[in-house]
């Protein structure tokens, strides 16, 4: 099969890529046809498919659960390995998000994967997960993005630590995925967009966290202390701007929480502590990646169709207008079933039995008028069609 062209942050240009994410439907087959959805994902003129490797899933069951160390671990990637396959045949590319829960020999308090809720991870057994995996999708997968939701109580914990603990874990698994492939893209951040006490940190204020500065930009006491390593080195950077029950154009009340209403303070903050020599990304001008957005089609945030394709058409047209933004991500396609445990984040363009919804097809006129335009790239060659 010919190796699909991999997009850099210095090929991406102005020209906004597509994405969407929906692990029961591509990573796990679990209640739509693939193929189908693979034709579906074209006709909407997705290039990119964002694809989470969990941690603890990765490693076979007989070690998982391990409270010591395993003197050889193992990690078997073949899930992952048939849907990136499957992808590059379809011509879109893949992304991976390697996140936790730890295996249990991981984990600071040795508990079990969701019993763990990522409490402190140990970094050097993650970056030999990073390392391993970076290695082993060398010449099909070259961007990684280390944690999903950081900022998020569950994902890493103690939550008052999270900012630190995570760039403990970034460095470690960043270093690792160069060893593995010095062209491997390495993305940071993947954070959740609002402010909930004790259960998120909004995304500006994490970040200056996670460099030990305060509203000011100014050092913190024992930031020489907590924030160790030097400046902290990435490629791209990423984040979830979703506003679930509110217009995109809609400011948030805090002025930390990162949504497309305001979605333009996240490269202002960044230059600022580049130039503060507090981080240092690849390049000057890296990209920014939104790889989580959508709203609810049922529960109680859902939003009424009509008024979800117009909201969902106005956040893609600020993302491709932010000059900084080098792709938009959709979560979830189709709608999983009412039974299954992922039915509380329904996002889906298409229902659960197959009806494309009005905003699929909104969406889908939508790219078509952008990529004629330039403003998104389009798909690469497709070997299955």
């Amino acid at each position: 099969m010919p190796l699909v062209a991999m997009t850099t942050p210095a090929q991406a240009g102005k020209q906004m890529e597509v994405a969407l994410q929906d692990e029961g439907v591509f990573v796990y087959q679990e209640h739509y046809d693939v193929d189908q959805a693979y034709r579906l994902l074209r006709n909407l003129g997705v290039t990119h498919l964002r694809m989470n490797i969990l941690w603890w899933q990765a490693v076979p069951s007989a070690q998982r659960t391990q409270t010591s160390v395993p003197a050889n671990i193992q990690y078997d990637f073949s899930t992952w390995d048939q849907a990136v396959a499957r992808a590059r045949s379809y011509g879109i590319q893949v992304q991976l998000d390697l996140a936790g829960d730890p295996p249990a020999f991981a984990c600071g308090n040795k508990r079990q994967p969701y019993d763990c809720d990522g409490y402190k991870p140990d970094p050097q057994l993650f970056a030999q997960f990073v390392g391993a995996v970076v290695s082993h999708f060398r010449g099909s997968v070259n961007r990684f993005s280390l944690w999903n939701e950081p900022n998020w109580y569950t994902w890493i914990s103690p939550h008052n630590e999270a900012p630190i603990l995570y760039r403990q874990l970034f460095q470690a698994g960043y270093a690792a995925a160069k060893a593995a492939n010095p062209a491997s893209e390495i993305v940071i951040g993947e954070l959740a967009p609002h402010f909930q006490r004790n259960i998120s940190t909004p995304p500006l204020q994490f970040i200056r966290e996670m460099v030990c500065v305060n509203k000011k930009l100014k050092r913190i006491k024992g930031a020489n202390k907590k924030c160790t390593g030097g400046p902290l080195q990435f490629d791209s950077f990423s984040t979830h701007p979703y506003d679930f029950t509110s217009r995109p154009t809609k400011p948030r009340p805090n002025p930390d929480e990162l949504t497309m209403a305001n979605i333009n303070a996240l490269p202002k903050l960044l230059d600022r502590l580049r130039k503060k020599g507090l981080i240092k990304p690849a390049q000057k001008k890296f990209p920014i990646y939104l790889t989580e957005m959508g709203y609810f089609v049922s529960g109680r945030r859902a939003v009424p169709e009509a008024k979800r394709k117009q909201w969902l058409i106005k956040a893609w047209q600020l993302a491709e207008n932010a000059p900084r933004i080098k792709q938009m991500l959709q979560f979830v396609l189709v709608s999983p079933p009412p039974d299954s445990p992922s039915s509380y984040f329904d996002t889906g363009l298409i229902s659960s039995n197959g009806v494309l919804r009005p905003s699929y097809d909104a969406l889908r006129g939508w790219i078509q008028n952008a990529a004629a335009t330039g403003g998104v790239i389009r798909p690469g060659p497709c070997s299955a069609c």
